[in-house]
């Protein structure tokens, strides 16, 4: 039976859905939960489902169930946009059940490249707001600027912890022996850094096989440094280092399947 729960090697905790838990510092760490996406887009003229977060509040609630956390770190994209923060029929926004969702514990929120507007609706509000927070010898940031993610990486390396940042949506795309597949949200990390999978249900993720573009997560930390683990169900697995996983995908008949089809 698989733990479900995946501790690196300094303590830090990779959680199913999608969160990392500190036990010395009591301190959960979850990213991009892009609160209120489905009002964003249908503010963009999409038309989808007037479906709400339940999902995600669930996954908090799940999450904070489980570890008992001091202190929960948003790191970056709390909302999907503007249109997030503006109140709905029954007079709340994304927002405001997010916080609600948070409520009992310390909240920090960093905010990341799709909180435009963020810092004056949280304005009064009792939650801290910063564009970095330190737990121990660990570090949140949103990790969106890279020469910002290798500094960083650099400093947590130095004082033996590790800068824990969201934004690249990490996924890998599992491929049984029939040839199917499924992509499923991962947790990336190397020495000095963890990137989070999106907590947000509706993200689909970039497969790491295929990051290789100057500003995916590979532009900051090389393949052959990074490990992996997937997300299935309420189980962590390790995936293996970054590196090799690409040399199975990419093999064969893997190969032309990205050609065809992603």
């Amino acid at each position: 039976m698989r733990p479900l729960v995946l501790t690196l090697d300094d303590g830090l905790c990779c959680v199913a859905p999608g969160g990392l838990f500190d036990p010395a510092t009591r301190t959960l760490v979850i990213a991009d939960v892009h609160a209120g996406y489905v009002r964003a887009l249908q503010g963009r003229g999409y038309l989808l489902p007037g479906v709400d977060d339940g999902e995600l509040l669930a996954r908090i609630a799940g999450l904070r169930a489980r570890l008992d956390p001091a202190t929960v770190v948003i790191a970056g994209d709390v909302v999907h946009g503007p249109a997030s923060l503006r109140p709905s029929a029954d007079g709340e926004c994304a927002l405001d059940r997010l916080l609600a969702a948070l409520d009992g514990c310390a909240a920090v929120l960093i905010p990341g490249n799709h909180d435009r507007g963020l810092d004056a609706a949280l304005a009064g509000r009792d939650v801290t707001v910063c564009a970095r927070w330190t737990f121990g010898r660990h570090a949140a940031v949103h990790g969106d600027e890279l020469d910002a993610l290798r500094s960083e990486r650099a400093l947590a390396r130095g004082r033996g912890g590790r800068v824990v940042i969201g934004h690249h949506h990490p996924a890998l795309v599992l491929r049984d022996a029939s040839g199917a597949r499924t992509k499923v949200m991962a947790f990336a990390w190397a020495p000095g850094v963890v990137c989070l999978p999106a907590l947000t249900p509706f993200a689909r993720g970039g497969d790491l096989v295929l990051d290789d573009d100057a500003t995916g997560l590979t532009a900051a930390v090389d393949p052959g440094e990074l490990e992996t683990a997937v997300i299935v169900g309420e189980r962590v697995v390790p995936t293996g280092r970054l590196d090799r996983v690409r040399a199975v995908q990419r093999r064969g008949p893997a190969r032309r399947l990205r050609s065809a089809g992603d």
